[in-house]
């Protein structure tokens, strides 16, 4: 539970920006140790790479991805605030209830910031692909939700 808001805004981010970041986070534009934001030249090589895209299709991309990165770091910023401040709650105060009710909600309010968010730059990225680069993206998108659940399948058992 405590780790839900890093491993929304981490699948938020990568289903965004349909990439796989594997075993070694800095190799795959991920910076500083544990949480950061995509880096957007590592994600514009790997989409160039798997999709063939001409100078023009990454220069977009590139500026859709620079314009967004303030915003996934402030918004990765208030959910590591909201759960510090879960973390920081005393049960044994008479606010308990509220305050926790108060972070629940702003933990959803987060939530769906994230996912409009990531929403937007997948449809602005959509936008400057060819109706083929597009086709592959979503069979890569598809393998890649077909890997994490074989994973997912595999831990449980």
């Amino acid at each position: 539970m405590k780790n839900t808001p890093y491993v929304l805004l981490v699948a938020v981010l990568v289903a965004a920006f349909s990439i796989n970041a594997y075993a070694n986070p800095r190799e795959h534009g991920f910076g500083g140790p544990g949480f950061g934001i995509p880096d957007p030249e590592v994600m514009v090589e790997r989409m160039a790479d798997r999709l063939d895209l001409d100078d023009a299709q990454i220069a977009t991309i590139e500026n859709i991805l620079v314009a967004v990165r303030p915003q996934a770091e402030d918004l990765r910023d208030r959910f590591r605030a909201n759960r510090q401040a879960l973390h920081a709650l005393d049960t044994s105060d008479p606010a308990y209830e509220t305050t926790l009710n108060n972070l629940a909600t702003s933990q959803g309010q987060l939530a769906t910031e994230g996912i409009l968010l990531a929403t937007r730059v997948r449809t602005e990225i959509r936008a400057v692909l060819t109706d083929e680069q597009a086709e592959e993206l979503e069979r890569e998108r598809d393998r890649r939700k077909k890997r994490i659940q074989r994973r997912f399948n595999n831990d449980q058992g």
